[in-house]
């Protein structure tokens, strides 16, 4: 990959951060690592193949970080109602 780094805001829900690198291929694509936090904790870690373009690449990340916060508060709401069954 190039030099060529972008970052960008995710819109997440509360508590939620990213940083994300996103990166131009040799072949002129757009790939990247989006790492994902709550409250300070790192959480997960999202990579994205090559899409055609950064505006392609900027929308599938923001998708699947968007994606990944909101199951994994799902889930955590799910745990939680079943400890306090």
């Amino acid at each position: 990959m190039s030099a060529t780094q972008q970052h960008l805001f995710v819109e997440l829900p509360d508590g939620w951060s990213s940083q994300i690198d996103i990166r131009q291929t040799s072949g002129g694509r757009y790939a990247g690592v989006a790492e994902l936090s709550l409250r300070g904790l790192k959480r997960g870690v999202l990579v994205f193949m090559q899409q055609p373009s950064l505006d392609a690449a900027v929308a599938r990340v923001r998708l699947r970080a968007s994606q990944f916060a909101r199951e994994r508060l799902s889930l955590a709401e799910t745990r939680a109602g079943v400890r306090a069954s």
